[in-house]
């Protein structure tokens, strides 16, 4: 969410071709659909969404597979915690949630501006036992039309505390364009209060409160441990572009929403970012409609731009199991 605002504070005024508008709003969009994927599960389990358009499928599998070489090792997020002297403690710092829910899980959405489409944004969970970590995903593809004019395959991934619902390794590798590359990360040290951080252009360290998310991570953290009707708010502080951000969430009534998934029920939720620079008008707008039921899928984002809107709705899921979520007061 604070990447899809961001992105039209920037690109809204400034002189910028709109493909790079597109590739940009790409890789926020991550940030969008994971700050409102919020879900409230019961022990369930469904079957994959039927999509007429194999050909089209195909293509987005294809594309994400050509990413899936790009995560770090373990060997290598090892002897990064080890070289800042960033232990992983035995026992979680916290305990909000007892038992991980929907995974593994894949989310695909298509993304366009207008009657044209742009890309894909493919979303996963996955649990790792071992590790008592949920491992969060979400990869921004263009298609073959925008990638003849600027082509994305971003992959960024939130390692997360299964049982305390806060991130432990944020890494993001980034393809874009003909020559930009760059492989990133952010080591959040929840114990001495510190966030490690290599960009592509440098490395430092800053002070940091515990449980402070990335924009994957609060993703997890809401959907697990948060319930939602119409007329709440609240707020959650986020780690992004080496700030601490504060944004304020809204959520109005409900009506029925159609994608290429199938029809959901939906209630609408309004994020804002707040703080000193940080208020944005009516025009930068953005709406995140999500299912009204046990799944609570994100099912179509808008977000208005000075020409028109760009939009993500969600075209295929597969979620094999969900446990017991967060109920309606």
């Amino acid at each position: 969410m604070i990447g899809i605002l961001r992105a039209v504070y920037t690109f809204q005024r400034r002189q910028v071709p709109f493909y790079r508008w597109v590739g940009y709003y790409m890789r926020c969009l991550i940030m969008a659909i994971a700050v409102i994927m919020v879900l409230f599960v019961i022990g369930a389990s469904s079957k994959p969404v039927a999509d007429d358009t194999t050909q089209e499928e195909l293509r987005w599998e294809e594309a994400s597979v050509q990413v899936d070489s790009f995560p770090f090792t373990p060997l290598f997020i090892d002897s990064v915690r080890k070289h800042h002297k960033a232990s992983i403690p035995e026992q979680p710092l916290r305990v909000l949630t007892e038992e991980p829910f929907c995974v593994p899980e894949t989310l695909v959405y298509d993304v366009g501006w207008g009657p044209f489409q742009a890309g894909y944004v493919v979303l996963s969970t996955m649990y790792d036992s071992a590790d008592g970590a949920i491992r969060v995903g979400g990869k921004a593809l263009s298609n073959r039309f925008v990638s003849a004019f600027y082509r994305m395959r971003d992959y960024v991934i939130s390692t997360i505390d299964a049982r305390g619902l806060y991130p432990i390794f944020f890494e993001a590798h980034l393809r874009e364009g003909k020559r930009y590359k760059a492989n990133e990360y952010i080591l959040f040290d929840n114990i001495s209060g510190k966030v490690h951080i290599q960009s592509r252009k440098k490395f430092e360290t800053k002070e940091a409160p515990s449980f402070l998310h990335d924009y994957l991570s609060v993703l997890y953290a809401i959907r697990s441990n948060r319930s939602l009707a119409p007329g709440d708010t609240f707020s959650e502080w986020l780690f992004v572009d080496k700030k601490v951000h504060s944004m304020f969430f809204s959520v109005k009534a409900s009506k029925p929403k159609e994608v290429d998934a199938g029809t959901f029920p939906c209630v609408l939720l309004i994020p804002r970012l707040v703080g000193e620079g940080r208020a944005f008008n009516k025009k930068d707008k953005l709406e995140v409609w999500f299912s009204d039921d046990r799944r609570r899928m994100p099912v179509a984002i808008r977000s208005k731009i000075k020409f028109g809107a760009i939009n993500a709705r969600l075209k295929w899921y597969n979620t094999n199991h969900c446990s017991t979520g967060p109920k309606k007061e």
